[in-house]
């Protein structure tokens, strides 16, 4: 285990338009507002589609990633996500749990791949002064690129 203590700045309200693609608008407001490290505690939004990583049938090794998606169309939900130091900008990574409208609400969560908004999406995005976060691979969780703060 490793933490450490977050000072937080400015409080961001975001709203994805039908249309705009899920995790290139989330970087887009990033870069519009400065934010180089954050996090999103919520957003709630319906989407045309959105792929997770995921299976329709159960994978052979649970402990193993991922390596199969699945696109859910017609979708409502909610998630969360970091925003960490990339070398070509913010790199966001976003997690939703939706139910699919057209299968009775059948649901689906995991980290998310791409998206299309379909309804307008509301995203409150919360900006860290400290600590600078980035993403690294990490070998103790399968090469996995998890969370890290260079500068602790």
């Amino acid at each position: 285990m490793f933490g450490s203590e977050a000072v937080t700045g400015r409080t961001i309200l975001v709203v994805l338009e039908p249309g705009d693609r899920v995790l290139e608008a989330l970087v887009q407001a990033c870069i519009r507002f400065g934010v180089t490290d954050g996090y999103v505690p919520v957003f709630l939004g319906a989407f045309r589609e959105l792929t997770l990583i995921g299976a329709g049938e159960p994978p052979a090794d649970e402990d193993e990633p991922m390596p199969e998606s699945i696109t859910v169309r017609n979708c409502e939900g909610h998630g969360t996500a970091s925003v960490a130091r990339g070398s070509d900008g913010p790199l966001v990574h976003l997690h939703a749990s939706v139910g699919a409208k057209g299968d009775s609400a059948r649901a689906h969560s995991g980290h998310v791949l791409s998206g299309v908004v379909q309804y307008p999406t509301e995203v409150v995005l919360v900006e860290l002064l400290s600590p600078a976060l980035e993403r690294r691979p990490n070998a103790s969780a399968r090469g996995l690129a998890t969370l890290t703060f260079p500068n602790e």
